[in-house]
């Protein structure tokens, strides 16, 4: 890593090359800062020489660049990567037009109209918070952050650009430096709570819902394994699930695809044999190749239409209590007659509902009745008091692991991360006793060496 020590009046920038030390020299600290970071965009294989002949032949050049704007690097850069597919290739295009090239807050000029080599670390940092300013969530500008910070790192490695601007800003992805909390908390259910929402649930969902939490498969995952993905336990081995492949997106407007999972390619876990004998009956005479969850007509789950049509509806039941249910909707008015609307009635969408009232009532025939979204505002126990989705699942899962005592590289493993890293990032909150143990294990050490 390069360095910059200051030497009386002047700077200079030191780094190593091929085991030798390269040195500059330079009157002023912007100069120091340049030549480091063209070190450092260079990965250090760039020799004193070279770095002052171009930062001394920018320095005479005018001010007007003729290079490319950001927009038409990006018109070169995205359609020549080669490790994403059509859809993600057409999300990161909507992302560019949408959110990085326009003018955002203040600027006159859009970071898709700035010549790209005329981009800087400023510029970064107000377009980030333009971003938070226009109401982004902190994971929403994480996301376009890093594909502006690829786009730009890309186009180091083609010398379109001596350095990245990225590098120059403090942006921590998805946290603010006054809180580094973000928006979207996860949900870690409880064994107990698990079990009520499980209870909510038609038992035909009970082995899918056992399944996302025993395996801490995520959604893509579970969705795509085949009944021969169940291995069945031998005498030396507990039974275990395949999560080798997982649904992908295709281009728009082309059906899903089945592709490696994300992370580790494939990934053989172990099970208890409860959940082996709660889906076996699942995978139960079925060809190889069927799906083990599906429809009624054999395809794939859609997480949209379960979302909305199974699991809201469980949720929900979990969460009313049956002792207190929600009061009726419409109430007996003696020649009550109109619109729905007239009396507060209203559809899904708040929108006014134009319904005819029951005759003597207050609202309409679908808008009769308890209000199926309504929760229990009572204390009693039994009910559930937290939302949650089905991806809160996997979270879950990973808790019950790491509050166990499960080695935090296990349960990444078992998670499908590719680097336990990102494990720690996530849970790294749920381990609250590791810190007490660092602190018992050098408490003793330290005792043992004053005995």
């Amino acid at each position: 890593m390069a360095s910059i020590e200051q030497r009386g009046d002047s700077w200079r920038v030191v780094w190593r090359y091929n085991g030798d030390k390269q040195y500059t020299t330079w009157p002023a600290k912007s100069y120091a800062e340049q030549a480091k970071d063209l070190a450092e965009a260079h990965r250090h294989k760039i020799d004193a020489d070279k770095v002052y002949r171009e930062i001394l032949e920018e320095a005479d050049t005018v001010s007007d660049s003729t290079a490319m704007t950001f927009r038409e690097w990006c018109q070169k850069w995205l359609p020549a990567k080669t490790r994403i597919t059509e859809r993600v290739r057409a999300d990161y295009r909507a992302q560019l037009i949408n959110h990085i090239y326009p003018p955002l807050g203040d600027a006159k000029v859009g970071l898709g109209d700035t010549p790209i080599d005329q981009i800087t670390g400023l510029d970064i940092g107000a377009w980030v918070n333009a971003q938070r300013a226009s109401g982004a969530h902190n994971k929403t500008i994480t996301r376009r952050y890093s594909l502006l910070h690829s786009a730009l790192e890309a186009a180091v490695r083609q010398e379109v650009i001596r350095s990245n601007p990225c590098g120059q800003t403090d942006f921590v992805r998805d946290q603010v430096a006054e809180d580094d909390v973000d928006q979207h908390e996860p949900v870690y259910l409880t064994h107990e709570e698990f079990a009520l929402l499980r209870a909510g649930f038609d038992a035909k969902w009970w082995p899918f819902l056992d399944f996302l939490v025993g395996t801490s498969a995520r959604w893509s995952e579970a969705t795509a394994v085949a009944v021969e993905h169940v291995v069945a336990p031998t005498a030396k081995s507990d039974p275990k699930i395949r999560l080798w492949r997982a649904w992908k997106r295709g281009a728009p407007g082309s059906p899903r695809y089945l592709g490696v999972t994300k992370g580790r390619s494939r990934r053989d876990l172990r099970v208890t044999r409860n959940l082996y004998d709660a889906v076996m009956p699942l995978a139960a005479g079925q060809p190889k190749g069927t799906l083990l969850f599906r429809t009624a007509s054999g395809t794939e789950l859609d997480y949209s239409n379960f979302y909305k049509q199974v699991w809201r509806r469980g949720l929900r039941a979990a969460m009313q209590c049956p002792n207190h249910p929600a009061p009726d909707r419409g109430q007996p008015l003696e020649g009550a007659r109109g619109r729905c609307r007239d009396y507060g009635g209203e559809k899904k969408d708040g929108t006014p509902c134009g319904a005819r009232v029951k005759p003597g009532t207050t609202r309409c025939l679908p808008h009769s009745g308890p209000n199926p979204n309504a929760v229990a505002a009572c204390d009693c126990p039994g009910v559930l008091r937290r939302w949650c989705t089905p991806h809160d699942l996997r979270h879950t899962s990973a808790a019950w692991l790491l509050s166990a005592g499960v080695p935090l590289l296990v349960v990444s493993r078992r998670l499908g991360h590719e680097q336990a890293s990102t494990t720690s990032e996530i849970y790294g909150g749920l381990l609250p006793d590791a810190d007490d143990a660092v602190l018992d294990v050098l408490g003793r050490a330290m005792q043992t060496e004053k005995d």
